[in-house]
């Protein structure tokens, strides 16, 4: 036959279980009513201050708060670390984008030196050679505004030394400043301005979603370390029971010596009360073991180096009740509000928007309308050609529009209609994480409700078992119980104790998970999206 972990058969209930389930489900019945009546709930001593450590782990100790393990989470965990590098690649990219609309200056020179006979009766005689030397040199600065309009300021000049007959001069100079202006008026433009900061919004939408992904990492990190922190409270406060168990035990096995000396008691109630403590042995190697396993955890959130794996922690914060008071449709709406998850889903919509604007603009013809203006100068000496330059005795102008237009338009609407898709796509899937959402939230207040009433019921569960197990010490030293009666009272009281520890940590738990699903964890903890350099 299958065997229980505490020798009975499988499926039964040893007594003292029997008993403690029936305490228990009484306690939750009253619980219930004290609930509804809003009775206040005060944790008993052996909950209101910090367990101490096990000895031998006494020495060292890092005092831990609540605020610290989460901030030293926050700074440290390495999930948080590299979101904070994407969020800073993100950011950078905004200024990649605008980069498109910073000033370009360009230069360059040449030189050339030709010996050859001429092409022309007028350039010279035949079997003549002729030398041409021509150096140029030139600078410009061309610079693309958010309207899409390009402009570029070109300065170029010219030193020809030649020999031909139909050189102006044997040495000359020509200078030429010019400026042009091209402005899309169809495609790649549009009235908002959109279209030509295209990549700019783009980039600053990708840049505040991650920062809205860092928030949701560091929400998640944040209930994390909360509930690794409560872990090893818990297992703290574990071990504690665990030892007052052991020492009621222990002093329980001293009065039944005491009384078989006295004649009071037969010597074979002696061995019950040893197995008792034997039991209770057992119970304090694993509650320490859990200490340890607990701690571990903790050690992994905060990322702490393995130098310090060693060292105990100790946290120094206890659980808090505190009744939530929140409607669902009240929840609901701080969780559309705060949500990061639901923050990006909307600069998925103004992306996709955008990518519909794109795609409709592709659809327009090219036109373009250009405008260019230049000054001349030409001189023997360098210095006369800059000073006609200057006098603008030589110049010109000319505007033209240039169009170009695809018009069977094949694959500009398919890339319309996608993007549409795209877009419908997205509004889809938000009213599913909205949906999502609302499950989460009202989730969180039924666990935080269900919560709040284990811990009255465990509250009662405790009281009532405190209260059997004084009847029953009473009743073993009248002589009118045994050793395994009282033993068994104990048992019904370790584990009154530790339902309503574990009562107590759950509704924490329930409250941070509330917290969270209405997005206002990281306001509720104080702690900033600090992105860091």
């Amino acid at each position: 036959m299958r065997r229980r972990d505490d020798g009975g058969p499988a499926g039964v209930r040893s007594p003292a279980m029997q008993r403690a389930t029936a305490v228990f489900a009484l306690a939750l019945a009253i619980a219930g009513t004290e609930v509804r009546a809003d009775a206040p709930y005060v944790p008993p001593d052996f909950l209101s201050v910090t367990p101490p450590l096990p000895p031998g782990q006494d020495t060292n100790v890092w005092r831990l708060a609540l605020s610290e393990a989460l901030r030293l989470a926050v700074r440290q965990n390495l999930g948080v670390a590299l979101e904070r590098g994407e969020v800073r690649i993100a950011a950078h990219a905004v200024d990649v984008a605008r980069g498109a609309f910073e000033p370009t200056v360009s230069a360059d020179y040449r030189h050339a030196d030709t010996d050859s006979p001429p092409a022309s009766s007028q350039e010279g005689e035949a079997g003549q050679i002729f030398t041409l030397i021509d150096d140029g040199w030139r600078i410009a600065i061309g610079q693309r505004f958010t309207t899409g309009t390009r402009v570029e300021l070109d300065f170029g000049n010219a030193r020809a030394r030649s020999s031909l007959g139909t050189a102006v001069e044997p040495l000359n100079y020509r200078s030429t400043l010019s400026l042009s202006l091209t402005q899309p008026l169809l495609r790649g433009f549009s009235p908002d301005l959109a279209i030509p900061r295209l990549e700019v919004l783009r980039a600053r939408i990708a840049s505040e979603r991650e920062r809205r992904q860092l928030a949701v990492t560091i929400a998640t990190l944040v209930e994390q370390a909360e509930s690794a922190y409560w872990g090893v409270l818990q297992a703290l406060f574990r071990y504690d029971l665990a030892r007052r168990s052991h020492q009621a035990a222990t002093d329980q096995l001293a009065l039944t010596r005491r009384q078989i000396d006295a004649g009071t008691l037969p010597p074979s109630d002696l061995i019950g009360a040893e197995s008792t403590v034997a039991q209770r042995d057992l119970e304090l190697v694993g509650a320490e073991q859990a200490i340890q396993q607990a701690s571990d955890v903790l050690r992994a959130v905060l990322h702490l180096p393995r130098d310090q794996w060693s060292r105990p922690i100790l946290p120094i914060d206890v659980p808090r009740f505190a009744p939530g008071a929140l409607a669902p449709e009240e929840a609901f709406a701080a969780a559309i509000k705060h949500r990061p998850e639901l923050a990006q889903l909307e600069l998925d919509l103004r992306a996709s928007s955008l990518a519909i604007q794109k795609a409709d603009n592709d659809r327009l013809p090219q036109l373009d309308l250009g405008l260019t203006g230049a000054l001349v100068g030409q001189d023997r000496a360098y210095g006369g050609a800059l000073g006609q330059l200057g006098g603008a005795d030589a110049k010109g102008w000319s505007v033209f529009v240039s169009v170009a237009w695809t018009p069977l338009q094949r694959a500009t609407a398919a890339a319309a209609e996608i993007a549409r898709v795209s877009h419908a796509q997205a509004v889809l899937r938000r009213e599913q994480v909205v949906q999502t959402v609302w499950l989460e939230v009202r989730a969180a207040l039924r666990d935080q409700a269900g919560a709040q009433r284990q811990v009255a019921a465990a509250a009662r569960f405790r009281e009532l078992a405190e209260r059997s197990l004084e009847i029953e010490q009473r009743k073993f030293l009248n002589g009118t119980s045994q050793n395994l009666f009282v033993a068994q009272r104990q048992d019904a009281l370790a584990s009154a104790r530790l339902a309503e520890l574990d009562a107590l940590l759950v509704h924490n738990r329930a409250s941070t998970a509330l917290s969270r699903a209405t997005g206002r964890l990281l306001a509720d903890r104080r702690i900033e999206l600090e992105v860091g350099k």
